[in-house]
């Protein structure tokens, strides 16, 4: 008895330490909002201050009260649906008018006529409307987005006029032509899309009657606009070396596989060099980014904010225009693989790890 006794409050020693040890500073502090969750994927806040979050491979949508840590899981049907490596229920934005439509834009992995081959591993963007218990109401956008174990993209993010959805799609490696269908038009594979709300194809995109914005890229793991310019920011996938931090431009061509990073010339047409790599002798992974607008961290306004799988770390960027003024690390592997990162109701930030047991919820908070 004595020793279990020792024993646990050795563990309890540890618990603490651990508690003790989130990293902080003078102007800020980590709190922990949720534990035991299934690799959040996308997080997003609606207007009554609910964090709506995609677990990837049990294809489910929650709600998540931040004051309580209460979760309601909404039941979701995915037509014939992929939980297949780095696939599953991944991207996902609220229309801008979901406090009134309850709106989603939803991107998933699917089997193609449900048969699970490699040759029908699929992506697709699709709304939804939601309710206090489900998930339904499906309206397909765009469809048939090839896929792959790996590199499928599917981040989603409204337009800061609310008219269009931006969506990336990586260059699912093994399907087809592998990389090489990031440089064809007639794929829809290594892509960022730009459509209409209603999946229509707006008249003015940059390759006729295409969803196409831009082209050559290998897998596109984060998108942001920025609140100064509206200018689009994506992060993306490097293969094992040059992470990109991206500016996205109508019909410009970033190089994939021909070209990456930040080489200022390349023999693809219409090439546009990436704003920085990460780095040159490993990968950081570059996952979600998010412009901060909130108002608990006035220093911080309209700073860019991105996260990393494989370093675990949670980048903060002070721009001008297109250069990085200042860049720092605010969090460094302190709990492993970062996914996602958003800015709440509240003005704090909110930060999900991507752990295949127990994944977790972070939020910084000013002290």
């Amino acid at each position: 008895m004595k020793n279990t006794w020792l024993w646990l409050l050795g563990i309890s020693a540890t618990l603490a330490a651990c508690a003790m040890a989130l990293p902080q500073n003078a102007n800020w502090k980590i709190e922990t909002v949720k534990t035991g969750l299934e690799r959040p994927w996308s997080l997003h806040f609606a207007p009554d201050g609910r964090m709506l979050l995609t677990t990837r491979y049990t294809g489910q949508l929650m709600s998540l009260d931040i004051s309580s840590g209460a979760t309601t899981t909404l039941t979701t049907t995915l037509p014939n649906f992929r939980p297949d490596g780095e696939g599953g229920m991944m991207g996902m934005e609220l229309d801008s008018q979901f406090a009134t439509n309850n709106k989603v834009y939803i991107c998933y992995s699917y089997w193609k006529g449900g048969t699970q081959t490699d040759a029908n591993k699929r992506n697709r963007l699709s709304s939804f409307v939601l309710s206090s218990t489900a998930v339904s109401k499906e309206k397909i956008l765009l469809d048939d987005m090839p896929g792959w174990w790996n590199h499928n993209g599917c981040r989603v993010i409204l337009s800061p006029d609310s008219q269009y959805l931006f969506f990336s799609m990586g260059d699912a490696a093994g399907q087809g032509s592998g990389p090489q269908k990031a440089q064809d038009l007639s794929s829809l594979g290594g892509k960022i899309f730009r459509i209409k709300t209603d999946g229509s194809i707006p008249t003015d995109n940059p390759f006729p009657n295409s969803p196409i914005w831009s082209l050559g890229h290998r897998n596109p793991q984060g998108l942001a606009f920025s609140p100064v310019t509206g200018a689009l920011w994506s992060t993306e996938h490097g293969p094992e070396v040059k992470d990109e931090l991206n500016v996205i431009k109508r019909g410009k061509n970033y190089g994939w596989p021909t070209c990456q990073g930040v080489v200022a010339t390349c023999t693809v047409s219409n090439y546009q060099a990436a704003i920085k790599e990460y780095d040159t002798t490993g990968t950081v992974a570059a996952s979600d980014m998010v412009f901060y607008t909130g108002n608990a961290f006035p220093a911080w306004k309209n700073n860019l904010f991105f996260v990393t799988l494989k370093t675990g770390r949670l980048y903060r960027l002070e721009l001008d225009n297109e250069r990085i003024v200042k860049e720092e690390i605010l969090i460094n592997n302190d709990f492993g693989r970062l996914r996602d990162v958003t800015v709440g109701t509240d003005g704090f930030l909110y930060i999900s790890t991507d752990a295949s047991v127990d994944s977790r919820i972070f939020r910084i908070r000013p002290k």
